[in-house]
């Protein structure tokens, strides 16, 4: 494993708020479901048990030594399951990721979600999982490290709650529906975040649905943007100052409206325009990770694999706010995989 301590809370910090750039790039991996195979389990197994989850990031943060950690595994599915959606799991050695059964949506079009309650973290589904598992990383790998809770974005926990094809048609049809379910999937939002804030760590926030190769930039800017500004905006005043926003994807044609979400840290995908990512963050200060194609990282040679993470990462050496990362690790890719794109940061300026 190259031999490189993990940036400190303040490193990171310093780069998410567009400081000088380090010597080294920040190295972050999307690491999920693939948490499994570091302790020989599956993803369905730590997705439901705190001890599994908590030996498997403890495992991840062991193997990587990456300058953050993502408490989380199938990630999308966590708050639509404690509103009532069904995940479909899979037993013995299945390595399958967990996901919400097809049709089961139990929100319609037109309900009036109002009133609608809100799940309690601390014994809903399976957030009580995850918050317990924050709980025990934070307090083995101390407080000067960079632990993340995951949370569903607005919009794709709406497709979760609703059903992408009946969201789609809404937005067209009944726009006011639309606003009043994204509000309420940011009132959900926001009691997660609470619970995980109050366990000890950091926030971050998928919502990958609301890529422009599924939802269109001007109805981004119409419904995703203002739930998603008040997210941001609420978070502060709970004294969080930086949120990740993880939409993959390209991007690129609507980099303009992430940066206006108020989020510190957004993603410049594979797919996505390196050079027009760097003006766009530049000019609104913000930082952005960059990441390597999953298919690259899962069956390329470490050789290939260091040279094109190498590539990127000199591209963004000197660009205040840059972070070298992965798309998705797929599960079971060899950690020598991985470790080519830390190894590339730390070549970066050679």
């Amino acid at each position: 494993m190259p031999a490189h301590a993990p940036a400190t809370r303040s490193e990171v910090e310093n780069v998410l708020r567009c400081g000088a750039p380090r010597a080294v790039p920040l190295f972050l991996p999307a690491v999920y479901e693939h948490k499994a195979a570091f302790i020989k389990s599956t993803p369905s197994a730590i997705a439901r048990d705190a001890n599994l989850l908590t030996r498997a990031v403890l495992a991840e943060y062991e193997a990587l030594q990456s300058d953050a950690l993502a408490i989380g595994v199938d990630v999308y599915n966590l708050e639509a399951e404690a509103c009532g959606c069904t995940v479909t799991f899979y037993e013995g050695d299945d390595t399958s990721i967990p996901g919400i059964k097809p049709g089961n949506h139990i929100v319609h079009v037109g309900d009036d979600l109002t009133a609608a309650r809100v799940p309690n973290p601390l014994t809903d589904g399976r957030m009580p999982v995850n918050l317990a598992a924050a709980r025990a990383v934070r307090r083995a790998v101390g407080d000067d490290y960079w632990v993340r809770g995951a949370l569903s974005g607005p919009f794709s926990l709406a497709i979760s709650l609703v059903g992408a094809e009946e969201l789609f048609v809404a937005c067209l049809d009944q726009p006011e529906w639309v606003r009043s379910c994204l509000d309420y999937c940011g009132r959900i939002i926001r009691t997660f975040a609470r619970a995980y804030i109050d366990a000890g760590v950091e926030l971050i926030v998928f919502d990958s649905q609301a890529s422009p190769e599924l939802l269109s930039p001007p109805m981004y800017e119409e419904f995703v943007l203002p739930v998603t500004q008040d997210f941001v905006a609420w978070a502060a005043t709970q004294g969080v100052r930086d949120v990740p926003l993880i939409i993959g994807g390209n991007t690129t044609p609507i980099a303009d409206l992430l940066c206006r979400t108020g989020a510190n840290n957004l993603l410049c995908d594979f797919t996505g325009d390196f050079d027009e990512w760097a003006a766009i963050a530049g000019a609104h200060g913000r930082a952005w990770r960059r990441n390597i194609s999953p298919r690259l990282i899962e069956s390329a040679s470490p050789e290939n694999i260091y040279a094109v993470a190498r590539a990127e990462a000199q591209r963004g050496r000197d660009i205040p706010g840059f972070i070298m990362g992965t798309a998705v690790v797929p599960f079971g890719t060899p950690t020598d995989h991985i470790l080519a794109v830390k190894q590339a940061c730390l070549d970066a300026r050679r």
